[in-house]
Formats: structure tokens, sequence, C-alpha cells
């Protein structure tokens, strides 16, 4: 590959689905983007490819949750099942942590499709051609791939048709096929390699195939592809379900062992009486039943032995902050705003 040509790329259908599926593909998407707007490459789109992800686009994400939803389930089980007591708890645990960020996966995925969509608009479509529609009639007739599977293939004949009429045309460009369709397009033996029946094209030396869009965005870019991958890597992800639980509870606790001491104090002073069961006035709020008591003194001592040195006393301040993250977490779970029973 001459480094001081210019490149072509034209990325098959299936590779534009298969990177609009998976959230880690968002450094690639954005580096060609990149490349894209500063004219570093530039691309050929037949006008079925653009259809075709458009049909599809709102296909990706329902399918994604789903299947990302379904492996859970499937794999919890499996947990389930067998014996696995060492981290079975640990390993359901993950699993009901990610099950709860579905939502967000699929709004990451959504963005993902519309970031890729963008892209597609930007480029010129080409409209296939009477020659293209030729060619392919005749890899059907004497079945040449992508024919050679016995299925009808003429959209991929048509697309890799209209990437031949183009790369043919001068010798200044790198022209790139890039595929995951390595049934129609690769060899029987090995799917790196095109099948033989595109030897006349591919053997030319400025003429490529390829399976891997990544390897080629390296070897057009590996500067750009490693700072946009730096970029993203730095992205904070949400945080999960038993995080925010766990948070919760430990915000629950402190709240709760601030009131009892308040209470404690009111006791002691005698604003509030510890009455048995048969003296307890139901309308009289200045009371509490020994038996609840006992048993606020014994949960009290309890989380004094959780949480050392993390109970207070509290400033204004911070008590409002507490307040203000447990009111804010529990709505993330459902709750109505100021939701701050203890």
């Amino acid at each position: 590959m001459q480094s001081n040509m210019k490149d072509v790329l034209l990325i098959d259908t299936c590779i534009w689905l298969d990177l609009a599926k998976d959230t880690s593909n968002k450094a690639i998407i954005m580096t060609l983007k990149n490349l894209i707007e500063s004219k570093s490459i530039m691309m050929l789109l037949p006008n079925i490819i653009k259809e075709e992800f458009l049909r599809n686009k709102s296909k990706i994400i329902e399918n994604s949750k789903k299947k990302i939803s379904r492996e859970i389930k499937n794999v919890k089980e499996i947990v389930n099942q067998y014996e696995l007591s060492d981290n079975k708890s640990t390993i359901l645990s993950s699993l009901t942590d990610i099950n709860h960020k579905l939502p967000m996966l699929s709004d990451l995925i959504s963005e993902q499709v519309e970031l890729i969509w963008e892209i597609i608009e930007s480029i010129d479509e080409l409209e296939i051609n009477d020659s293209d529609k030729i060619k392919s009639s005749d890899r059907a007739l004497y079945k040449k791939a992508p024919f050679h599977n016995k299925k009808e293939s003429m959209a991929d004949s048509l697309i890799i048709e209209l990437f031949f009429r183009n790369a043919e045309l001068d010798d200044e460009y790198n022209y790139h096929f890039i595929t995951h369709n390595t049934n129609d397009f690769s060899s029987n033996t090995d799917k790196r390699i095109y099948h033989s029946d595109f030897e006349n094209y591919f053997s030319i030396e400025n003429i490529n195939y390829s399976t891997d869009l990544l390897s080629v965005i390296k070897s057009i870019s590996p500067d750009m592809l490693d700072d946009i991958t730096f970029e993203y890597e730095g992205d904070e992800e949400s945080r999960g379900f038993n995080e925010i639980i766990d948070n919760v509870n430990i915000l629950t606790d402190k709240i709760w062992y601030d009131r009892h001491s308040v209470r404690a104090n009111l006791i002691s002073e005698g604003k509030i009486k510890v009455v048995t069961k048969d003296n307890y006035d139901v309308m009289n709020h200045n009371q509490i039943v020994k038996y609840i008591w006992d048993g606020a003194l014994k949960s009290a001592k309890h989380k004094e032995e959780i949480y050392p040195d993390e109970l207070g006393p509290w400033s204004s301040f911070e008590w409002g902050m507490m307040n203000g993250k447990l009111s804010a977490l529990r709505w993330i779970l459902g709750e109505d705003w100021d939701m701050l029973d203890t």
C-alpha cells in the first residue's frame, strides 16, 4: 500500500450495522467521521447500502436490548442450575447490575445509530448503473461469487461491481472494499482474503480487500485513532444498580441513626416517655413503646459497629447533603422526589 496515495473506502452494509450494535465501537466511528470530514479519505456509498441501513435503523436498538436481556436471563439460569457457591452471589449481582443498565445501553446504542446515520448522510451516494446490473447478471448466470452459495446475492453483487467500476477509473487512489460478509465475498479456505472469482480485480496493487475496518483505519491514520481511543477510554460509566442500592442503604442507616440520636436526647430530657404497650396512647406523640425503643437501641448499637466514627454529629450543610443524596438516589430507583423515610 502506497502511503502517499489517497484512500477510498467502500464499507459494506454489514459493517455499518455491526458498528452500530456495539458501544465499544465509538472510537472507530469517531475516527472514521473525522477522516471523512478532514478529507483524509474518500468514501464510496452505493445507494442500496444507504437504503438498507435506513431500513434496519429502528431494529438495531430493539434487537440489541432483547439480545442483552436474553443473554442475562440465560446466564442466570445456568448459574442457578449449577453449584457455584463461591461466586454465585457475585455473578448474579453483576448480572442484575447489567440488567438495570439496559435502558441506558439502549440510549447509547440509539445515539450511536444516529451518529452513523449522520456519517452516511454526509456521503454522496452513488447510483447502480446498467453496467453493474449486466455484470451482476453474468455472475449469477455462471454461479460466480457472490452467487456461488446458491442464494440470492444480487444486492451484494451490485455493490461490489460498483466498487470495481470506480476502482478501475484510475490508479492514483488506494481502494478498499471492507466487509464482514465472508460467506459471499471471501475465499472458502481463508475468510480474510477475497474469493478467487474476484482475482482479476483484487490482484491489482491499489485495489484491496479487507474484513477488518479497524486495521484499514490504523493503516491510514494510526495517530488519529490512538488519540480518539484515549479520549473515549476516559468516559465515565454510569453507576451500577448494586452501587446505587448500597449507597441508598448507607445513607438510610446514617439518617436513621441521626434521628434516633435526637429521639434518645428527648427521652433523656423527659420530653418523650418510654411506656409499656398497655399504657401507650396512640394520640400522644410524646410516647414510644418500650419494646420498640429496645429494638431501636439494638439497631443503633449495630450501626455503630458498622460505621465507627461515621455517624455524626452533622452540620446543617452535611445533613442537607445527605438527605438530598438519598432523595436523588431513590428517585432514580422509581420513588417520588423527597421520599426520605427511614
